[in-house]
């Protein structure tokens, strides 16, 4: 949304030119474009791409979902013919991505629809004969503007969708001849098993909530990020995948609350809303029909169900040092490893802090075995002395780690902490520090900057390269090439990081300072 603030705020295109905002605004839900945008995507389309792609009457949209915001004019360029190449130059990796985004899926809306044929072809190869089946291109019409192929948000969503297609005949074929003969590159044998069906990504979550007319356009963003930051769901490779806190508090809430966790009774509480919205009923005594019951049902639980009932303790086996249990648990941030039961803790059979730890990436309170609980519970693990220092491997934050002085060392996915010896250990220090000294040295060295006079230098950084001049730090746009950066392309980008706009509420979303109040005036005597 930032990037999005930032081409409707403005940019400048060029020296000497006034700032200009280069979407419409994108706080809408709308799908309607006016009569101009109609008649200038139309030329526009009719210049780039010729005769054949311009629709004999504009195509119109009408919005689905209800509640809508449509104040506003859909999401567009304010330009149509300002095109994504004309400001490569201009905006930065990001912006150009999603303005790009915008104008192809624009332009797409108003081109000739595609003309696809389904074919099949048999391959003989000595005495065995292959099918293949699928579509070919005899027009490609919208396509030449934009395909859902290029919307990288559905990468992965669309992957197990073309999985599931091969079969239905659905794959894009090259055109093929009879009697042609086809180069054989490679025979790969593959067995196909059915798999259950893909999780959700953000963009097929919002649809199935469309569907079900559970939330609103403009809630569906906050909902989605409410469960992230409160544990319940991870992003694995764009899909949204469950953690357990999510399966413990759903098991609580479908066995104590069936009534309010219902589908039906959500969109039906959506469309009453709407209603009072409208006003069409009376809120007041809405809340009083739903806010009795509801207390009541409240009131009740919180006699009914203990804590021990709902965050169930599974025993993986006997710690042979304390002959206690070992259990996992369920706490705030999800499920964790501890030596000794709550009971235990509460028996005084346990001094201080009971020994615990959280699962590592991809176990699960299902999964976990003995062996891994032992393997987890013997981190910090004391590798070894080097130079007077102990080699140590830890568990973190962000994953298992060596640390050896100052100096820390990433252990990789594919290594199994348990197995990293004193030797590996050495290597991965050696790795990370001779990583540092290549950050520390810098790629290319551009000369000073005329308003700063600090040296300007392309470093390696944590994301990439970047270009400092000991103050100001700014990424190498993606569009170029570290060889072709001169001192006065560097400088240029470091005035534009200078001289921009501060992000409301920080980089990180943080949010500003209160102002101090003003002392009060004196009253005069």
């Amino acid at each position: 949304m930032v990037v999005a603030q930032q081409l409707y705020e403005g940019m400048s295109l060029g020296k000497g030119e006034e700032t200009t905002g280069l979407i419409t605004y994108m706080r809408t839900d709308s799908v309607n474009l006016s009569e101009k945008a109609l008649a200038d995507a139309k030329m526009t389309i009719e210049q780039l791409f010729g005769r054949e792609y311009v629709l004999s009457t504009p195509r119109v949209y009408k919005t689905k979902s209800k509640g809508a915001q449509e104040a506003n004019e859909a999401i567009r360029p304010t330009e149509m013919s300002r095109t994504p190449a004309s400001l490569n130059t201009v905006l930065d990796h990001q912006q150009l991505k999603l303005y790009t985004l915008i104008w192809n899926r624009t332009m797409a809306t108003q081109m000739a629809a595609a003309e696809l044929k389904r074919i099949g072809a048999d391959i003989t190869i000595a005495q065995y004969t292959f099918r293949a089946t699928g579509q070919t291109v005899v027009f490609d019409g919208y396509y030449r503007a934009y395909s859902e192929s290029t919307d990288a948000s559905q990468d992965e969503h669309r992957k197990d969708d073309e999985e599931g297609s091969e079969q239905s005949g659905d794959k894009f074929l090259p055109k093929l001849t009879v009697g042609e003969k086809l180069k054989k590159e490679e025979i790969n044998p593959e067995q196909h098993f059915t798999k259950p069906p893909p999780r959700y990504t953000e963009a097929s979550l919002v649809k199935k909530l469309e569907d079900e007319g559970i939330g609103r356009p403009s809630t569906y963003a906050p909902t989605i990020s409410t469960v992230q930051q409160r544990g319940y769901i991870r992003k694995e490779n764009k899909q949204l995948a469950p953690e357990d806190v999510a399966f413990t508090v759903t098991d609580l809430l479908v066995e104590h609350f069936s009534d309010i966790v219902d589908l039906k009774f959500t969109a039906t509480m959506e469309d009453r809303l709407d209603d009072i919205a409208e006003g069409k009923e009376e809120r007041v005594s809405f809340l009083k029909g739903f806010y009795g019951p509801f207390k009541k049902l409240i009131d009740q639980k919180g006699k009914e169900v203990k804590k021990e009932d709902v965050l169930k303790e599974k025993v993986l086996g006997t710690d042979e040092k304390t002959g206690l249990s070992i259990v996992v648990l369920t706490g705030r941030f999800g499920p964790y490893i501890q030596v000794g039961t709550p009971a235990d803790v509460k028996d005084g059979k346990i001094d201080g802090k009971p020994q615990s730890t959280s699962l590592a990436t991809g176990m699960t309170k299902e999964t976990v075995t003995l062996e891994d609980a032992l393997a987890l519970l013997s981190f910090p693990r004391n590798l070894g002395e080097k130079d007077g220092e102990d080699m140590t491997e830890n568990r973190g934050r962000y994953g298992p780690y060596i640390k050896w002085g100052k100096i820390t060392a990433t252990i990789p996915e594919d290594v199994d902490p348990i197995s990293v010896d004193m030797a590996a250990a050495e290597e991965l220090i050696a790795t990370a520090k001779d990583r540092k000294k290549k950050e520390a040295e810098p790629l290319k060295e551009l000369g000073k900057d005329p308003n700063t006079k600090g040296d300007v230098l392309i470093k390696t950084g944590r994301y990439g390269p970047y270009i400092t001049d000991g103050i100001t730090n700014v990424s190498v746009p993606k569009r170029f090439e570290i060889a072709d950066i001169d001192l006065v392309t560097a400088c240029e980008l470091l005035e534009k990081k200078r001289t921009a706009p501060p992000r409301k509420g920080g980089a990180w979303g943080a949010k500003a300072k209160a102002k101090p109040k003003a002392k009060p005036k004196a009253k005069k005597k």
